[in-house]
């Protein structure tokens, strides 16, 4: 729903990984990946300390947002 970018380091860190990093609806998700095209997990933890975890596949074609609750495991 909405509009949403995700932006890409273009230099891998000193793990060997790219950064990523997205904001939905003021909130910051930051992650990494072993690819450069956007691809990985990235996640955030909004003001009721409920986590964010958002999965974009590796074809960039699906995306998946889940919201857990504090515990981390339990889906809202």
């Amino acid at each position: 729903p909405g509009e949403m970018k995700v932006l890409v380091s273009k230099e891998k860190s000193k793990d060997g990984k790219y950064d990523l990093i997205a904001t939905i609806d003021n909130l910051e998700l930051k992650g990494t990946s072993d690819k450069n095209n956007g691809s990985g997990v990235i996640k955030g933890a909004k003001d009721d300390k409920s986590k964010v975890k958002l999965t974009i596949a590796d074809d960039l074609g699906t995306t998946t947002l889940e919201v857990f609750k504090e515990d981390g495991k339990t889906l809202v």
